[in-house]
Order: structure tokens, then C-alpha cells, then sequence
């Protein structure tokens, strides 16, 4: 399942139409402080995170962003 439309609630493989219900593999590159975020997403999804950019797209997507910080953001615990 595409992440963006399930942090959203949305149905993937139908907003894309048959012939386009398939998943790619997205990275992440600037938006958590050196690290390499790999997120799956549908066909209409890479497309709006190619044209707005990543920052723009975690904005737009903000259940996401919520959910990528939970899993990749640093700790701030200090050793």
C-alpha cells in the first residue's frame, strides 16, 4: 500500500485506475538530517514528489511526516 494514501485513509489502487495500481519505491533524501527515508508510493503520490519537492510534500502530507519523524527521527537522548 502506497504510505502517503494510507496515512491518509485513501484507497490507492483506486484514485490510480487500473493500469496504474502499481507501487514505486520513493527515497527521502534531505528532510531527516542525513538519513535515507525509502517510502513506497503510488503512481499520483511520486508524481506530486517530484513536482513539489520533498519538503513541500511531507507538508502536504502531514499524517505521513508524523509518522516518518515517529520512525527515523533522531533520539534526543544524549549518551
Amino acid at each position: 500500500m502506497c504510505d502517503a494514501c494510507q496515512a491518509k485513509g485513501v484507497n490507492w489502487s483506486l484514485s490510480n485506475g487500473p493500469g496504474r495500481s502499481h507501487l514505486e519505491r520513493a527515497k527521502l533524501y534531505s528532510a531527516f538530517e542525513g538519513r535515507e527515508v525509502n517510502i513506497k508510493l503510488c503512481y499520483l503520490c511520486s508524481i506530486n514528489l517530484f513536482v513539489a519537492g520533498e519538503r513541500k510534500f511531507l507538508t502536504e502530507n502531514k499524517k505521513l511526516n508524523v509518522e516518518l519523524k515517529q520512525q527515523y527521527a533522531g533520539s534526543d537522548f544524549d549518551f
